[in-house]
């Protein structure tokens, strides 16, 4: 089940960048994709709610990849949006910077989860009731995002913007898309990258609950679901 929920939420982030998440970009420019990435996620997280009802492991998949394709269209505005907002030659350390707060959350998530929202609930009538309402809750808090993003002012980056980008990176002729040498080799570190990590998420440490369980008995059950899922 835990490879099945990761599935669906990659599986959104192979198919929707290339795909509506470019669309609405190059169409609509930035904001409009933003605000678009988060309705898209809201509404993911409002289906867990009757997927929980059902008890439905494909509806949960299809609210994973439904929160997925979401999370894939913000990031398709959001990386190349650091890199042109501010100067060139800082670009790689706002990207490194975002993505730091993102390691931080991805850290700090399970823990919370385990602590707070599902301490002792896991795998009965409360647990699940909880998982509704925590999906819940975050699908309010990207709601007022979203009116932020609504009423905020934002610039909008131009394709002439990008040209000057560029040009102040380095004047060096790349060629046509097809002898992009490093953005390949980029898009194949980072695909071992995550699918690494999947794989350690799914595998490794259920493999190292049931280790703690056979050592010590019981362990901490709660700990071991938030953590697979």
């Amino acid at each position: 089940m835990a490879a099945g929920l990761s599935t669906a939420y990659f599986g959104a982030y192979l198919l929707c960048p290339p795909t509506i998440s470019g669309f609405l970009l190059r169409r609509f420019g930035f904001r409009a994709t933003f605000m678009a990435g988060l309705a898209v996620f809201a509404v993911g997280c409002l289906l867990f709610w009757p997927s929980g009802l059902k008890r439905s492991f494909g509806g949960f998949c299809g609210s994973m990849f439904v929160v997925g394709a979401g999370l894939a269209t913000l990031e398709t505005a959001a990386d190349p949006f650091l890199a042109i907002c501010g100067p060139p030659r800082y670009s790689e350390i706002r990207l490194n910077l975002a993505q730091a707060v993102q390691g931080v959350g991805s850290f700090v998530a399970p823990l919370l989860a385990a602590r707070v929202f599902f301490a002792g609930t896991v795998d009965d009538e409360a647990g699940l009731r909880n998982v509704q309402w925590v999906y819940l809750g975050v699908a309010c808090f990207d709601g007022v995002l979203l009116g932020l993003f609504w009423v905020a002012p934002m610039p909008e980056i131009t394709d002439a913007d990008m040209g000057v980008v560029e040009g102040e990176i380095g004047s060096e002729e790349v060629g046509s898309f097809w002898r992009q040498t490093n953005l390949f080799l980029a898009v194949w570190a980072q695909f071992c990258y995550v699918g690494a990590q999947v794989a350690v998420a799914v595998s490794l440490f259920k493999a190292v609950g049931r280790w703690r369980e056979r050592r010590w008995g019981g362990g901490r059950e709660e700990e071991r679901v938030v953590i697979r899922g």
